[in-house]
Parts: C-alpha cells; structure tokens; sequence
C-alpha cells in the first residue's frame, strides 16, 4: 500500500486501474495511427490521379491531332 498522508492506495486498485486504462491508451494511438494514414494514402491517392489525369488530357490531346 502507498500512503500520502489523508489518500493511501493499495496495489490491487493501481493495478486494476492500469490494466483498464492501458487498453484504453493503445486503443487511442492505434485509432491516431490509422487515422494518420489514412490521411496520408489519401494525398497519396490524390496525388496519382491528378498525374493520371494529366496523361489522359496529353495522350487525347495527341490524338485529336
């Protein structure tokens, strides 16, 4: 047990309390990291298609001439 004077804290509740909310905690960063990537495939995604758009615009452009 941890005593602070008025508060004192026994091992199982710390431990009761990291096991609840370290789950949390991964589950938070996990949900950050996806969302990071996500975003980051997405410019990725965007970047591609506006290359491929030029090309098409090029190739039909050559061949209308």
């Amino acid at each position: 047990m941890l005593d602070f004077g008025a508060v004192s804290l026994e091992w199982g509740t710390l431990l009761t309390q990291v096991l609840v909310f370290l789950p949390m905690l991964l589950l938070y960063g996990l949900a950050i990291y996806l969302i990071v990537k996500a975003i980051h495939c997405m410019k990725t995604k965007i970047r591609l298609d506006r290359e491929y758009n030029e090309k098409l615009a090029q190739l039909s452009e050559h061949l209308r001439k």
